[in-house]
């Protein structure tokens, strides 16, 4: 029990500051400190840096798309849905604790195509285009939703950045305007 409280607190601590800082600003010294954890106690849940920022990002994906799912559930009508999808990032902007899109940073500061990391947060992206476009299909054609789905992604993708950067907080609900119009 207390070996999985440690884990889930190192997890947590990781995250915040990767949130924060990026991957490559934060050291394993710091999330040590912040965890109030040895070395030792980090090293025997993660046998890396790079084991560790695996584990926070396929947490994350699987927490946020726990959230999405429970937004989304029930929900019958695709319209809805895809709104759903912008009230959700909508949401994610106006929290404290938004410091920006995990993936992309992950992206950004691992750009290798190979490596684990950038895998990962390039399925992550891939699999929300893949959800948006399974909706879009309720609504127009198979063509139009494979080629609508990435730019609804692209949108989000900027509104993300737009709210991280700029500070407008209400991006999401700009994209939805543009999307409305696409799918309409």
């Amino acid at each position: 029990m207390q070996k999985t409280l440690k884990r889930s607190q190192i997890i947590q601590v990781a995250t915040e500051l990767f949130g924060k800082y990026g991957y490559h600003a934060v050291g394993v010294d710091w999330i040590i400190r912040e965890a109030e954890v040895s070395k030792k106690t980090l090293y025997n849940h993660f046998n890396s840096k790079e084991n560790l920022i695996v584990e926070v990002l396929e947490k994350r994906d699987a927490d946020c798309f726990h959230s999405l799912n429970e937004v989304l559930d029930g929900v019958v009508d695709p319209f809805t849905k895809i709104k759903l999808i912008f009230n959700w990032h909508d949401e994610w902007f106006n929290q404290q604790t938004f410091t920006g899109c995990m993936f992309a940073k992950a992206v950004n500061e691992f750009p290798n195509k190979g490596e684990e990391i950038n895998l990962i947060a390039t399925k992550q992206k891939k699999g929300l285009m893949n959800r948006v476009e399974k909706i879009l299909v309720e609504i127009v054609t198979p063509e139009k939703a494979k080629s609508i789905a990435p730019i609804i992604i692209m949108l989000l993708d900027g509104a993300t950045l737009s709210a991280q950067v700029i500070g407008n907080k209400h991006s999401a609900k700009d994209a939805w305007e543009i999307v409305k119009q696409l799918i309409q």
